[in-house]
This record gives structure tokens, C-alpha cells and sequence, in this order.
């Protein structure tokens, strides 16, 4: 049994030759790489590597090297979980299960993957089942970097454990609110799909706008009256007021906060306990991160 492995994301960008596709070329490996080759013979150890790469890369001001082969070789840990994609879009998790190795074969060479850790790879699908974090890590930052966060380190864990078959890592007995763990995106897909369920159809590029008051428009589907909602997880607080200009109908929700003010007739607060019940209810819809969240509290009870 192991527990409190580090969760990082790898974002595999290699200059690999051309018709090489190194996200690929990890996997099918069951390997965890990054590239920054040397032009050095025979067996190369570490201290070889990193006398050549650095007079090779330090020198030349290459700011991603030191970071990057620091995380591979000395940071990453024996049973740390990774997190990476290939290019279609599809989420993979692994567990590292091998030492630092430098790998100068052809292929290996030709890939610029060459900076490599042994890594037990399974498939986990689409963006609705990875943590938001995780995903939104992919957005910037280093080529091997820690998602420093306790829900998905628990999502992590149990997550390997179901793909891999196994109880390898051991998860803590305890009592779990589903609105605690899950993301503030997984909030507002709930309530999405909740208030689909009461006629409304959502406009998806509504969705997208940067507006602090709500986080989507809709419009009913039999009257055609337009509705926005408001989703704030945690221990957030909302004020009636400030939907006041609002002439559609509002519906709010803070899962662990309170509604402050004067209610007007047209704003609706959305009770988390009805919420959970279209959750039990409705599961079949639900995305497979947030099933997977309803998996690991009933693991965890």
C-alpha cells in the first residue's frame, strides 16, 4: 500500500522529427519523457548528463532545461501519479515505477524523449472525466509540473486504483459532502443540466463570456423566456442586489454560503439538498468526473 503520492502533469512537447508523435511514442512505451539530448558516447550516467547538458543548455540560456530534467530525475517519486494527453484530446493517468534513465537509441534520439521515468499508463477518456485543475493546467507552465491540490490528489488515488484494478493506494474512511469535493465547473454543469430538466436550454456561447454576475444564459423551450444562473461553490455568499438590473427570471446556488437581502419574485435559490436528488436521481447524465466523485464517497463511507 502507498499513500500521499504527488500528483503531477506532464505536457509532452518534444522537437521530435518530423511524423514522430511523441505523446504516442511515451505511451506505447509506458514511459514518462522529456527531450534536451547530448552528443555524448557509451553508457551516460547522471553526472554525465548533467556536466554536458548543462555546459549544452545552461549555457545557452535554455530556461526550460534545469526545471524540467530537475522534475524527472530528483522531484518525481517512485508511485507519484502523472497526468498527460495525446494530441486528440485524450486524458491518461500513470504511476511511476522506475529510476532516472537516459535513453540514446535511434528512436529514442528521434522522438526527443530521451530523459526518461518507467511509467504504468491507463487511459481515463475526455475532458469530463479530469479534474478542472488538471485540465486547466495544460494551459501554461512547465513541461513537468505539480497540481498542488488535495481534492485531486483524492480523485488521483482513487482513480488509479479503479483503472488499475487494484487497492495500491490506500484512501482515508471519512465522511464526504459531494458539494466540497467537486469543482466549481462540476457546480455549474449540475446545475445545467438540472434546469435543462426544467425546459431550459442553454445557449452555449453564453457560457464563454467574461461576466461576473452569472455564468450562462438559457431560454425556456416551450416559452422561449430567457433565465440566467449564478453557481458559487464553497463558502461563498450571494447578495440579491446585485441581480437587481436583472429583468429574466435568476436562479442562484452557493453550495456552503448564504442568499443576502430582500428576495425579488424573479430570483430563485436553488437548495442544494433538491440538487442532490436530481444528482441521485439523474446520475445516468451526469459527467463521468462527477460520477466518479459519487464513487469515491461511497468508497470513503
Amino acid at each position: 500500500m502507498q499513500t500521499g503520492p504527488s500528483i503531477w502533469r506532464l505536457n509532452i512537447k518534444t522537437a521530435a522529427n518530423e511524423g514522430i508523435d511523441p505523446r504516442k511514442f511515451c505511451l506505447d512505451r509506458k514511459i514518462l519523457g522529456v527531450g534536451w539530448p547530448i552528443d555524448l558516447g557509451g553508457i551516460i550516467n547522471w553526472d554525465s548528463y548533467y556536466k554536458n547538458g548543462a555546459a549544452i543548455y545552461h549555457e545557452q540560456g535554455d530556461k526550460g532545461w534545469w526545471p524540467a530534467i530537475n522534475a524527472v530525475k530528483n522531484r518525481l517519486q517512485l508511485n507519484d501519479l502523472c497526468w498527460t494527453r495525446d494530441k486528440s484530446g485524450v486524458y491518461y493517468l500513470g504511476r511511476v515505477v522506475g529510476e532516472w534513465e537516459y535513453r540514446m537509441t535511434k528512436e529514442y534520439l528521434e522522438a526527443d524523449v530521451v530523459n526518461v521515468r518507467e511509467c504504468e499508463w491507463f487511459q481515463v477518456g475526455e475532458v469530463d472525466a479530469v479534474p478542472g485543475k488538471v485540465i486547466n493546467s495544460f494551459i501554461r507552465g512547465r513541461t513537468l509540473q505539480i497540481v498542488d491540490d488535495g481534492n485531486v490528489s483524492l480523485y488521483s488515488q482513487y482513480l488509479y486504483n479503479s483503472l488499475s484494478g487494484s487497492n495500491y493506494y490506500l484512501l482515508p474512511k471519512m465522511s464526504a459532502d459531494l458539494f466540497a469535493l467537486v469543482s466549481s465547473e462540476d457546480c455549474e454543469d449540475i446545475v445545467g443540466l438540472f434546469l435543462q430538466e426544467k425546459g431550459y436550454r442553454m445557449i452555449p456561447s453564453s457560457c464563454k463570456s467574461d461576466t461576473a454576475v452569472y455564468e450562462f444564459v438559457m431560454k425556456h423551450a416551450e416559452t422561449g423566456a430567457s433565465a440566467v444562473a449564478q453557481v458559487k461553490q464553497g463558502d461563498v455568499d450571494l447578495h440579491f442586489e446585485d441581480y437587481s438590473s436583472l429583468s429574466c427570471d435568476v436562479y442562484l446556488l452557493t453550495t456552503h454560503g448564504r442568499y443576502v437581502g430582500m428576495q425579488p419574485s424573479n430570483i430563485h435559490c436553488i437548495d442544494p439538498d433538491i440538487l442532490k436528488e436530481f444528482i441521485t436521481r439523474k446520475k445516468r447524465i451526469l459527467s463521468d468526473r462527477v460520477k466518479t466523485w459519487l464513487s469515491i464517497i461511497e468508497r470513503l463511507a
